[in-house]
């Protein structure tokens, strides 16, 4: 789910490389425990990684939901 949502939002990513280390290092975990990862990046993130994280995050959220 991890990397799908990754992929859907690549054209809207600034920092690409940063946010694909961390789907890489990320995407066999369980997604809540991803969800509250990425949270708490959003929170302690700057500038266009924060957002770059938010959209990943509401990617994956949205995701989530569709497939419950």
């Amino acid at each position: 789910m991890l990397k799908e949502a990754f992929e859907n939002v690549l054209p809207y990513i600034t920092n690409i490389s940063k946010v694909r280390e961390f789907v890489s290092q990320n995407e066999a975990r369980d997604m809540e425990e991803v969800k509250r990862k990425l949270e708490e990046l959003v929170e302690t993130s700057e500038g266009t990684l924060k957002t770059d994280y938010r959209i990943l995050l509401n990617e994956l959220e949205k995701i989530i939901n569709k497939s419950v």
